[in-house]
């Protein structure tokens, strides 16, 4: 982790290494402040939650992690090593998926070459009801998926 810092031309800390590593450990992938907070908190760590936003500010500034904003007021961050993807939002129950789409990707870059574009970078989000809040909706309005 001192390392992965040092590159990103971060100032080593233990506090900065525990969250980052926290970070990469975790199966979630799209967490709040507040998350890693608790998160690290779960762990046994005593790390504050003003220091949790500090830090991930100086990792969003540093290219460690991208923050994001969705439909609802609070950001979440991933780490930025990921593979560019695009995302699914479920606008009842707040469910987020990550997905890559080759036909998409080659869709994008072929608009971007026709405009004379090169694309640095894109962000698609898509918003819905995943299956589960559609049949909830669904019932609860007495209509039938035709």
């Amino acid at each position: 982790m001192q390392a992965v810092l040092k590159d990103s031309g971060l100032k080593i800390t233990a506090q900065g290494c525990k969250l980052l590593e926290f970070l990469t450990q975790v199966d979630e992938q799209h967490l709040t402040i507040e998350n890693i907070y608790l998160g690290l908190n779960a762990q046994g760590e005593t790390i504050g939650l003003h220091t949790v936003h500090r830090i991930m500010a100086n990792f969003e500034q540093a290219g460690l992690v991208v923050g994001r904003l969705f439909e609802s007021k609070n950001a979440v961050y991933e780490l930025s090593n990921k593979p560019r993807h695009d995302h699914l939002i479920c606008l009842t129950c707040g469910k987020l998926i990550d997905f890559i789409d080759p036909l998409i990707e080659l869709r994008l870059g072929l608009a971007a070459e026709h405009h004379g574009m090169s694309i640095h970078h894109h962000s698609l989000n898509m918003y819905g009801h995943c299956f589960a809040c559609q049949k909830e909706l669904n019932s609860k309005s007495g209509k039938q998926k035709v």
